[in-house]
């Protein structure tokens, strides 16, 4: 019998409701799965974070850790199992959307059929130097990312080796929700706390793969920041501000 892990993941987040609301106990968990992540790899931000995972995991008891342990390995499970937009879905389905600002997420089927049209039109980007650079300003949970990748593996691309993402948000819920995804893919990106119109910066969160395997730029002497930045100040200079760009 097939699982269904949104509605696993839902009911078990539901049942620690109580002394927190549900949307906090929710976010608490996207937290502490981005410290587990980051620290795994990330040596030099290590210690501020460990303090903030131990912060945080010592306000619930033992049980309700493991409850926590368990929705991560099912959200790994999931992921294993569809390519799919499941901590944008998951906070869909906890109905709190509403009681936050308004936030909703683009349905995942839509993402895939935008995704799907935006590699095609740029497929000889890849094919030119074999990778391809993704940029995503207001990336959400990062369903349209996770699509992209998707696509790539649809016409048999490697997403794990041949795409960069350099993605932002202002919200560090919703970054948070990006850079636990994207990490459990294997997928190389910077995920950015940020406000992309003022440019001021919060936070930075390196997924495992790009630390493990960073990515190799056509030059030398680039780094990926200088490679966004550049893509950020043409479209200043055209005008034409993308949700996302490719390069």
């Amino acid at each position: 019998m097939k699982k269904d892990f949104k509605q696993e993941i839902v009911k078990e987040i539901k049942r620690l409701s109580g002394k927190k609301n549900v949307s906090q106990i929710y976010f608490d968990w996207v937290h502490i799965m981005a410290y587990t992540l980051s620290n795994g790899a990330d040596k030099i931000q290590f210690r501020k974070r460990e303090d903030a995972y131990l912060e945080l995991i010592n306000q619930y008891n033992k049980k309700e850790v493991e409850v926590f342990t368990k929705c991560f390995a099912l959200l790994i499970e999931a992921l294993e199992y569809k390519m799919h937009d499941w901590l944008g879905d998951i906070y869909m389905g906890l109905e709190i959307s509403n009681k936050n600002a308004g936030q909703f997420f683009t349905p995942y089927s839509v993402s895939l059929l935008m995704a799907e049209i935006t590699f095609t039109s740029s497929e000889e980007k890849l094919k030119e130097k074999n990778w391809i650079g993704y940029y995503e300003p207001c990336c959400g949970a990062g369903g349209m990312t996770i699509a992209f990748a998707e696509a790539m593996q649809k016409k048999k691309y490697n997403f794990q080796t041949q795409l960069v993402v350099w993605c932002e948000d202002i919200d560090e819920n919703c970054l948070l929700m990006t850079y636990v995804q994207l990490s459990l893919l294997g997928i190389k990106a910077i995920c950015k706390v940020k406000n992309s119109l003022s440019q001021e910066e919060f936070s930075t969160w390196y997924t495992p793969f790009y630390i493990y395997f960073p990515p190799k730029l056509e030059k030398k002497e680039e780094t990926l920041e200088k490679v966004v930045e550049q893509v950020v100040e043409q479209q200043e200079l055209t005008g034409e501000i993308e949700q996302l760009a490719l390069f």
